[in-house]
């Protein structure tokens, strides 16, 4: 009898407590949202208070994509209107906004709760501010890209291309803040022409190129191989001398076999040089691979150059050439 009320007693406590908890949203956080013009305001929730900030956050660039999808619907009007205008085709237009989020700075969040069931926050920006940092955003971009550009004379096309092949990711990043400078109002839109020029640049560059792989004839799997990889790179290449040729790539092997009891080992020594087109070395790098056969050694020299195979796609192209 005394356990029954010992059980009850504390049922009764459980429901006392579950009653004092408060889940109530603040009334700030369930108030509808304003069109404030000088500030971008929005809340978020979370279990923790970074989360409620960081949801809050990602309110307010979607309040700036939901302008800017709506934007898209008349400039798309206009431009089937009006074909001569067809080649300034509007990047931003393409521009996923589901990735394209911008880490805005100068955040205030003048509320702050919390009950038993988490935090809220209300996170406000002046659009002054956030129009201040789209545009030196856009304008340090450019300067970037002429610095880059100006690079392109004192290195070769190859290892410049490698280098800076990501910043053609530049101009999305740039159409991006345009975009939403638009949505904010603003008319006089910084231009950004070295990244354009950036972007035209890299692509130039990497259609000009035109890698020789060099091998002898019992070579040939490798050299295949290789070539397979760069025209994965979009890369062009030929195993004959031709005037395009830009690099070469020389291939040279050494093979020791060797046997263990039943065993017959095969290991393959792969020397990579890539040379420019004054036959300077830009890159050198070996490769170790073996195979093994109990039936003799050709299965296991077929064994080997898999294990190349296998090294040379686990490592990437790049490294197996010896450019980090």
């Amino acid at each position: 009898m005394l356990t029954i009320k010992r059980k009850l007693i504390l049922g009764l406590c459980s429901l006392a407590l579950l009653a004092c908890q408060s889940t109530t949203a603040p009334d700030w956080y369930s108030a509808p949202p304003t069109n404030d013009p000088q500030y971008l305001t929005a809340v978020g929730q979370g279990l923790n208070l970074t989360q409620a900030k960081q949801s809050a956050l990602s309110q307010i660039n979607a309040q700036l994509w939901t302008q800017i999808n709506s934007s898209f619907v008349s400039r798309d009007i206009v431009q089937s209107r009006n074909q001569s205008e067809h080649a300034s085709s509007l990047i931003d237009n393409h521009v996923n906004s589901k990735t394209a989020n911008i880490t805005l700075t100068g955040i205030d969040y003048p509320q702050v709760a919390k009950n038993d069931i988490g935090y809220y926050v209300q996170a406000k920006v002046s659009r002054d501010t956030v129009v201040r940092q789209l545009r030196s955003e856009i304008e340090q971009s450019n300067r970037h890209a002429q610095a880059v550009l100006q690079q392109r004379q004192h290195q070769d096309a190859l290892l410049w291309w490698l280098a800076n092949r990501a910043q053609s990711e530049q101009a999305q990043a740039v159409a991006v803040r345009q975009a939403m400078l638009r949505a904010l109002g603003q008319d006089d839109i910084p231009k950004a022409e070295s990244i354009d020029q950036l972007a035209s640049a890299l692509a130039q560059v990497q259609s000009g190129i035109v890698i020789r792989v060099s091998a002898s004839r019992k070579d040939q799997k490798s050299a295949e191989l290789l070539a397979e990889q760069f025209s994965k790179q979009s890369l062009k290449t030929t195993f004959s001398g031709t005037p395009n040729t830009t690099h070469v790539l020389k291939l040279t092997s050494q093979l020791r076999q060797s046997t263990v009891g039943q065993a017959y080992i095969s290991t393959q020594f792969t020397t990579l040089k890539l040379q420019g087109r004054n036959g300077n070395i830009l890159a050198s790098h070996e490769i170790i691979s073996s195979g093994n056969s109990l039936t003799n050694y050709t299965f296991s020299k077929e064994g080997a150059e898999r294990n190349f195979a296998d090294t040379v796609s686990a490592q990437g192209l790049w490294t197996s050439l010896g450019i980090q």
